[in-house]
């Protein structure tokens, strides 16, 4: 790009700052007031400061096309986020260069298909019948920490054909360190690498260190089995680099690990704010329980069910939309290039957050209103494309996107099914902005078991329809905008 080219492009507002930190201590303090303020002062496209370095906030349907879909190939993960994801995540989907990326993503791409979303299904529903059975009628228990264990039991069922139940407590902590770890270096005001013994580091390396036992030891297990189920793991055992020979060891830990990290910690977040404004919602509670009741009559979900079963969908849709469990993202650009009349030059880091995108009153009427109806498929035709946006978009959009939608919807009617779960006073959740955006500490709800409904069972909609094989990718999991 010419000078001349450049010095025609408007600059792009900057937010007020301290001087040397610039942003980041709002940026560690609460990153989500600083992107509120930055979108509020400065509009669509605006620069604040991390540690030295501009980051700018593009907070628009148009520039999320024009960075995301338009120009991706344009635009990398952020160096700052490979350095400090790399030790846990090593070189799989989430931090893979596009180049990387491409091949990497059609290699795992065959597990997302029909068959598999059907098992997952099961595999959810059966693992929170399960989980819930253990709350008893009364009881307060920590939503976070249950819902945790539903996802990890899901998701390491479809990923190593594992129950880790028993290990949930002690994957979902060293998961938390790891978390933490990775937080606390994103939001240094001076970096340290992973190697540097600080208690943060410390217990960063820990958690990865249990992960990867946990998750050598399937390895070992699995290569000595005689018979090897069809899952996740069995994909990248069976996968071969482009000249034919098999993928590392280490590689299949990346990607194992890259799908199991956040195919568990995204919906089990999403899942536990969805319990939260039901309780603070009876009406919309008591709605989502009638579609539950009528259409079950106490039977065990199935694929088939689901799109008989709208409104739980939305609900959980909402939910994302308040509180997007990965709330901000970011890329870099590799080229100086102009988007929309500015410049972004090459190496800026450009952050996108779903969490104020959502906000948008243009785009959402009434925006800090839980109702569930706006993603009605009517109302939901209507939303500005790329104005939801809770699994990214573009070429690297989440590869589980649709998974993590059906195994929300899934989990959430059945548990539905077991309990209703009501607001402990005074346990008011706080946000807590982190690699996702979670309750702070414990989300503590009371529960209320629900018996089964009078009158004789509902029909399995599989008498209704073709098989689930047929129609499980035509549940309502596709065509959101933002994808």
């Amino acid at each position: 790009m010419t000078q001349s080219a450049t010095s025609s492009l408007a600059p792009v507002p900057r937010l007020s700052g301290r001087a040397f930190i610039g942003n980041t201590w709002e940026f560690k303090q609460d990153r989500l007031a600083l992107f509120s303020r930055t979108f509020g002062e400065c509009g669509d496209f605006g620069i604040y400061t991390i540690a030295g370095q501009d980051v700018y906030l593009a907070n628009s349907v148009e520039l999320v096309h024009e960075i995301l879909i338009k120009n991706g190939g344009l635009f990398e993960k952020t160096d700052r986020f490979r350095s400090f994801a790399r030790p846990l995540l090593g070189d799989g989907l989430l931090t893979a260069t596009n180049e990387q990326h491409r091949p990497n993503r059609r290699m795992i791409q065959p597990r997302f298909h029909a068959a598999a979303v059907k098992t997952s299904a099961d595999i959810a529903a059966r693992v929170s019948q399960i989980v819930s059975a253990r709350w008893t009628d009364g009881s307060v228990i920590d939503v976070r920490r249950e819902m945790v264990s539903v996802m990890l039991g899901t998701v390491g069922q479809n990923l190593f054909s594992r129950d880790v139940l028993g290990e949930a407590d002690e994957l979902g902590n060293a998961l938390t360190d790891a978390i933490h770890g990775f937080d606390s270096q994103a939001s240094a005001l001076i970096p340290l690498t992973i190697e540097w013994p600080t208690p943060a580091n410390l217990r960063y390396r820990r958690a990865i260190e249990r992960l990867e036992r946990t998750f050598y030891a399937l390895l070992a297990e699995r290569r000595a089995a005689a018979e090897k189920p069809d899952d996740w793991l069995d994909l990248l055992m069976e996968s071969t680099y482009e000249d034919g020979t098999p993928i590392s060891d280490k590689q299949i830990r990346d990607e194992a690990l890259n799908m199991f990290m956040p195919g568990h910690e995204t919906t089990a977040t999403a899942l536990s704010w969805s319990f939260h404004l039901l309780a603070e919602h009876p009406e919309i509670y008591r709605k989502l329980l009638t579609e539950v009741d009528e259409v079950l009559g106490g039977r065990t979900p199935t694929p088939a069910d689901l799109p008989r079963l709208p409104y739980a969908l939305q609900v959980f849709k909402e939910a994302m939309r308040l509180y997007p469990p990965v709330y901000m993202f970011t890329r870099q650009a590799t080229v100086d290039i102009e988007i929309l009349g500015h410049l972004i030059p090459a190496g800026a880091a450009v952050a996108f957050s779903p969490y104020v995108l959502h906000r948008r009153a243009d785009y959402f009427t009434d925006p800090e209103r839980f109702d569930p109806d706006r993603f009605s498929p009517e109302r939901e035709a209507q939303l500005p494309r790329h104005s939801y946006l809770p699994f990214g978009a573009g070429h690297r959009v989440c590869i589980g996107n649709h998974h993590a939608l059906l195994n929300g919807h899934v989990s959430l009617v059945t548990l539905a099914q077991q309990v209703r779960l009501s607001s402990v006073p005074g346990a008011s959740p706080v946000k807590e902005p982190m690699v996702t955006l979670r309750p702070k500490g414990s989300l503590r709800m009371r529960v209320e078991r629900r018996a089964a409904p009078a009158g004789p069972a509902v029909r399995s909609a599989t008498q209704e329809h073709p098989s689930p094989g047929d129609t499980a990718t035509s549940c309502p999991y596709s065509g959101t905008p933002g994808q």
